[in-house]
């Protein structure tokens, strides 16, 4: 029955697992990241109330290190990052990436505006414009502004 358990565990903690830190052995080119400016035509007039708060705690968060099932706010993972930055501007989302993709509307990636979150299997990422996001990319990187299109999101989700 014990070793039932420990198999159990181990089985569910790669499932678990499998979510953000799957990209824990990659790493950022240096010209990919940019922690310091922001993406041009990106201006509080230009977006709502919502997506400038969401935007404006992601910003925040910039430098902080990730986590597995980090919420903040000395840490976070992905999903958790997006899932406070949203809660920040009085929207509830799922709090994994996979019920993000399950529950949230989707727009056509060519619709993406500021504000969306930006889908790949196991990760999100929160989209700025101009093909820049904002995420917690992984236990090495942490939480970067990164030029998302690098490796292509395969949606983009708009809860507002």
């Amino acid at each position: 029955m014990r070793m039932l358990l420990v198999i159990l565990i181990v089985l569910l903690g790669g499932a678990f697992t499998a979510g953000c830190a799957r990209s824990g052995h990659r790493r950022l080119p240096r010209d990919a990241r940019n922690m310091t400016t922001a993406p041009p035509n990106r201006t509080p007039e230009a977006r709502s109330m919502q997506v400038g708060r969401v935007l404006t705690f992601a910003e925040a968060q910039l430098g902080k290190p990730y986590c597995w099932g980090g919420e903040g706010p000395r840490c976070f993972d992905c999903s958790g990052l997006a899932q406070m930055a949203y809660s920040r501007a009085g929207l509830r989302i799922p709090r994994t990436s996979h019920d993000m993709a399950e529950h949230l509307p989707e727009v056509p990636m060519e619709e993406a505006q500021a504000g969306d979150i930006l889908w790949w299997p196991g990760h999100v990422a929160i989209y700025e414009g101009e093909g820049w996001v904002i995420d917690a990319f992984n236990s090495r990187e942490g939480v970067v502004r990164r030029y998302g299109f690098t490796d292509p999101p395969h949606r983009a989700l708009r809860p507002y």
